[in-house]
């Protein structure tokens, strides 16, 4: 059963902004992180910077610094840490280079930071001892003169390794992605259940409506089996009278014609009411294996004349194929849809029986060039009584949908006003020979 997919947009929409909102939260989350992240190493960039400032300081001698035993003495503390490299440029030139420093990252602002994907580099000006503020301080102080730079205020580069982290491969979605996952699932299986809850009401819904329906279709065949045995014996007794006076040869002209009337209506009454019994009937398809192109190219030959009188050509194009059917009321499926077919086209004209691949399942089809169906009639074709022709019964189509249902099947009309129609019985399983 197709069910239409708009009663499932409300659960489908919710998973959907859920979804999203998750993803959402994962992306702020790890902002977070890599903000955090960023924060902890600027910290231990700015302690490495107060330690080697704090050594440099404790070595310097104010302008008479000794800058060589400086940058030794630094090459030695960086060496096997995460620095990798140690610049102090002074106003008239570099004082001190410990590592190699790319050159793109000198600047003329005197404190700043960079961040690259495998390096994170901060300078600012290295910072001198505590002034005393007093004499008595400046004496009691073990600093006496040390690293006050008075002219000359150097800046201090320092670069240490920074690999950038990788969303999928970083701790964060180490930690993240069982929870993110388990979101998900939980998710997916709500909206599941939702969906499966819905499918189950319609479904329940539909079998509630095919219940009445059948029991409906139950009290009609009775009715029509009560209705034929009640009218087929009057309607038989009419015709015998009416044939009985015709054989008479005393009777006027304008008396056997009417005659002729009332035995032409009887006949009509008659297939109707036949009409009717075989609409209202319930009978289940004997499925067995058919060779379609022979049941085919059958009925064609035994239309054929109908078809030549008529001036119209019918080809019946179907490959050899068996298909799973019963072959009693498949055929009469056929001969309904091509004496349609048949009545709606003009002569020069050709209906063609075509037989195609929908996947792993077969689609028959009956196309003509005759008039067409109103596009106002179409939606409501395969009801009983209703006809597009003036002198139709309604009850045919209706019968056809009635088996194509009881296959499996599905039938559906398509036309265009004055260039014919083209009726599809689709979902018909292939059967293969058993011979």
């Amino acid at each position: 059963m197709k069910h239409d997919t708009r009663l499932y947009r409300i659960p489908l929409m919710t998973a959907m902004g859920l979804i999203m909102a998750l993803g959402v939260w994962i992306l702020w989350s790890w902002q977070g992180y890599s903000e955090r992240s960023m924060d902890w190493r600027r910290q231990r960039a700015q302690d490495s910077f107060a330690t080697l400032n704090a050594v440099i300081a404790s070595m310097s001698n104010g302008e008479l610094t000794d800058w060589k035993q400086i940058e030794t003495v630094l090459s030695s503390v960086i060496r096997g840490s995460r620095t990798l490299f140690v610049v102090v440029q002074g106003r008239h030139g570099r004082l001190v280079q410990t590592g190699t420093m790319p050159e793109f990252l000198m600047t003329n602002s005197t404190r700043g930071e960079i961040q690259t994907d495998d390096l994170f580099v901060m300078w600012s000006p290295l910072q001198p001892s505590h002034i005393p503020a007093n004499w008595t301080e400046a004496l009691e102080s073990i600093n006496l003169g040390l690293g006050l730079w008075p002219r000359s205020n150097p800046v201090m580069y320092l670069g240490f390794r920074s690999s950038t982290e990788n969303f999928t491969s970083s701790w964060f979605w180490q930690r993240q992605a069982p929870i993110f996952a388990s979101a998900l699932v939980c998710i997916l299986a709500v909206t599941a259940v939702w969906i499966t809850g819905i499918r189950r009401r319609i479904l329940a819904g539909e079998l509630a409506s095919e219940r009445i329906r059948s029991a409906h279709l139950e009290e009609l065949g009775l009715a029509a089996a009560g209705l034929a045995h009640e009218t087929k014996n009057p309607l038989g007794i009419i015709m015998g009278m009416a044939q009985q006076i015709e054989a008479r040869h005393d009777i006027p002209a304008e008396s056997r014609a009417m005659l002729g009337y009332i035995m032409d209506e009887v006949d009509k009454a008659s297939s109707r009411l036949g009409n009717f019994m075989n609409f209202a009937r319930q009978r289940k398809p004997s499925l067995a294996p058919v060779r379609i192109d022979r049941l085919c190219h059958e009925v064609a030959h035994i239309l054929g004349p109908d078809f030549e009188a008529g001036g119209v050509e019918l080809l019946s194009q179907v490959k050899a194929t068996s298909i799973y059917a019963d072959e009693v009321m498949l055929r009469q499926v056929l001969v309904n849809l091509l004496l349609n077919s048949l009545h709606a086209s003009a002569a020069g004209t050709t209906v063609r029986i075509v037989l195609g691949r929908q996947g792993r399942r077969m689609e028959l089809c009956v196309e003509d060039q005759g008039r067409g169906i109103p596009a106002e009639l179409l939606p409501d074709i395969f009801k009983p009584y209703v006809s597009g022709s003036a002198t139709g019964h309604g009850l045919g189509l209706a019968i056809v949908k009635r088996v194509v249902e009881a296959h499996g099947w599905k039938i559906s009309a398509r036309s265009i006003r004055g260039q014919g129609t083209t009726m599809t019985i689709s979902g018909i399983k292939p059967a293969r020979e058993t011979s």
